[in-house]
């Protein structure tokens, strides 16, 4: 039996996850389930692309140093890009409290306040993107987050519970 890495079992958490979301989803009202199965059903599908790369993945060094056509080992073997190389345990429980993160920022402020703040926090801690491109890639994926979903699908995202009574507390009307 293959081992299992950190990751592969974190795959296997989301993969249990999503599945009991996408089962739970499919006893609520048609339009109720309409989101539970947008996110979910894709996510089963990556998870389980994830666990058959993790499953049938072939160590490097089997491959290691072996001729590729069209490629000059002259200079040496070609740099190993970070970003492809393995995760480390740090990185999964990066990723996991961005997550935990979002999921807490939905349930706080609501889907429009939370979205941009996830993006710009991620894009310059993680990505080192500037602040000029994280803050028009925030706006703008909040722009079609609202045009996908409020205007086009009319769906109403779940505002948070403070967002409402922040906004009543300013005298804001809200629909």
């Amino acid at each position: 039996m293959k081992h299992f890495t950190f990751s592969t079992w974190l795959t296997i958490v989301m993969l249990v996850f999503f599945c009991v979301m996408v089962g739970m989803a499919m006893e609520f009202p048609a339009k109720a389930r309409f989101m539970p199965l947008i996110v979910g059903v894709p996510a089963i599908v990556l998870c389980l692309i994830q666990l058959a790369i993790d499953l049938f993945h072939t160590p490097k060094t089997v491959f290691h140093g072996a001729p590729r056509a069209g490629v000059s080992h002259a200079a040496g073997p070609e740099p190993e890009l970070p970003e492809f190389g393995p995760h480390t345990v740090r990185q999964e429980l990066m990723m996991w409290t961005y997550l935990v993160s979002f999921v807490t920022g939905i349930l706080l402020f609501g889907f429009y306040a939370s979205v941009p703040v996830l993006l710009l926090t991620f894009l310059r801690l993680q990505a080192e993107a500037s602040w000029r491109f994280s803050a028009a890639l925030a706006a703008a994926a909040t722009v079609v987050l609202y045009l996908m979903f409020g205007v086009l699908l009319h769906l109403k995202l779940h505002p948070g519970f403070v967002t409402p009574w922040l906004l009543q507390m300013f005298g804001i009307a809200t629909a």
